[in-house]
Order: structure tokens, then C-alpha cells, then sequence
């Protein structure tokens, strides 16, 4: 029972730290933004915040991490991976970070959120075994999925700085179509 109650008291100060660190990031730059102010903006004190995290970029890992996983999520519930399906949950998955990832734009910490994704592709590569559109195994190698993530990182990229107009499934059938041109 202990352990379950300080999984979730763990937990909920991750997630105030996180809040605190994107109301903080409104107004300051990431940089100049103190432990010490972000563990009291999160209504935490110091030891908390270390009993947590080790550093500021601890937290932006932690919410980068479960931004990975909200994809990843989304991929598992599609019952086969087609272009347009990958690039629908990438896209929802952003719209729906779309907050937190033009405060990282803002301070230059967007490339954060590829070095995050890329840890997950040994993961993503593991689905794409199971749930093949296509018998080339080229299409499904670790190259492919980095080259994928490429693009998919860029088009991103200038989907966000644009104000994120398109809807996902608008930005999903960009994808297919240039991938229709590449394949």
C-alpha cells in the first residue's frame, strides 16, 4: 500500500514540475529558469523536486518521454500501420503537445523532442514487425525509420512554427502524398 501511495505522490509533483516548468517557460527563458523557482511555482520544495528529477532537463525528459509514449500509444490502437495512419497519430500526438512544443521552439530545445523519439525506435521498429504494409524489408529497416522520422521531424518542425493550421489528418495526407514520391 506505501509503495502505491508514493508512486502516485511521485508521480503528481513530476506532473506539478512539468506545469510549473511550462508556466514558468511563458515568461522566462528555459535558461534562466532556477530549481528553486520552479520547485516553489510547483508548490514543492527542493528535496522534492531531487527525490524526482536531478536536473531542469530531467523534467523536460519526463514530459518528452510521455509525449513519446501518447504516439506510440496511438500507434498500438490502429489495427495496421499505414503512412496515413502513422502520420495521423504523430500529428494528433503534437497537436496535442502543441503548447509545450512551441515553448521548446522558443527556446531552442525543439531538437529535444527528436533525441527523445529516436530512443524510441528500436521500440517503433519492433511494431512496424508486426503490423507490415509492405513485404520490402528496406521499407521496415532501422534506416527507414530514421529517414521517416527525418521527415516527419521536419514537416513538424514547420507545422508548429506556422501556428499548427492544418488539422492532423490535413498534415497526415501530406505525408502520404510526398511518401507516394519517395516509395
Amino acid at each position: 500500500m506505501g509503495n502505491k501511495s508514493n508512486s502516485f505522490l511521485s508521480l503528481q509533483s513530476k506532473e506539478w514540475l512539468v506545469k510549473a516548468l511550462q508556466i514558468l517557460m511563458k515568461t522566462k527563458n528555459y535558461s534562466d529558469i532556477t530549481i528553486k523557482e520552479l520547485a516553489q511555482k510547483a508548490g514543492v520544495d527542493r528535496k522534492t523536486f531531487y527525490r524526482n528529477f536531478k536536473s531542469k532537463e530531467d523534467v523536460l525528459r519526463f514530459y518528452l518521454d510521455r509525449t513519446c509514449q501518447d504516439y506510440i500509444d496511438r500507434l498500438n490502437k490502429e489495427h495496421k500501420l499505414t503512412t496515413l495512419s502513422i502520420a495521423k497519430a504523430f500529428f494528433s500526438t503534437c497537436k496535442q503537445h502543441s503548447d509545450f512544443l512551441i515553448l521548446l521552439d522558443k527556446n531552442n530545445l525543439l531538437p529535444l523532442l527528436l533525441i527523445a523519439f529516436d530512443d524510441y525506435l528500436p521500440m517503433l521498429h519492433e511494431m512496424f514487425e508486426d503490423k507490415r504494409i509492405d513485404d520490402n524489408p528496406v521499407y521496415y529497416s532501422e534506416y527507414a525509420l530514421s529517414f521517416f522520422t527525418g521527415g516527419f521531424w521536419n514537416i513538424s518542425i514547420k507545422w508548429i512554427r506556422r501556428g499548427g493550421n492544418e488539422t492532423p489528418e490535413e498534415m497526415a495526407q501530406i505525408v502520404e502524398t510526398l511518401m507516394s514520391y519517395s516509395i
